[in-house]
């Protein structure tokens, strides 16, 4: 995995397995949301270097406004898309509102989503469970 330079701080809440876009300093500080067509800053990694709940919840994955997060800027990694209609192969579209990852061909357009370079490695769909990457071959 290869990581943002440095943990930026969350300006707002964010949610592990989504994608992030630079906030109001770019260098320092990521969100969930862009008013723009901004690609994503990268992947939002859970790192379990704090506790984001209370030891007796259940847990969650909503990480707290002004918290430090790890974000993967390149990787393989685990996530949930929102569609179900997911296959080997296809692009990663994050959502503009909330980071949320949906699927589609490499060649469509997602209303209310930017395309990312990563793509669909392994998709199990009774789990909707999906491995996406963005190591590419040359």
């Amino acid at each position: 995995m290869i990581y943002t330079q440095g943990n930026p701080r969350t300006e707002g809440d964010i949610t592990v397995g989504h994608f992030v876009f630079a906030g109001m300093d770019p260098f320092r500080q990521v969100k969930a949301s862009t008013t723009g067509k901004d690609a994503p800053v990268g992947f939002v990694e859970r790192i379990l270097a704090y506790y984001n709940y209370n030891l007796i919840s259940p847990g969650t994955m909503e990480i707290p406004d002004q918290t430090d997060v790890t974000v993967a800027v390149r990787g393989d990694f685990w996530c949930a898309p929102v569609n179900q209609s997911v296959s080997i192969g296809q692009a990663v579209f994050a959502s503009t509102a909330d980071g949320s990852i949906q699927t589609a061909d490499a060649k469509a357009t997602v209303d209310g989503h930017v395309k990312t370079d990563w793509t669909v490695k392994y998709y199990d769909p009774d789990s909707n469970l999906a491995i996406i990457s963005n190591w590419h071959t040359a």
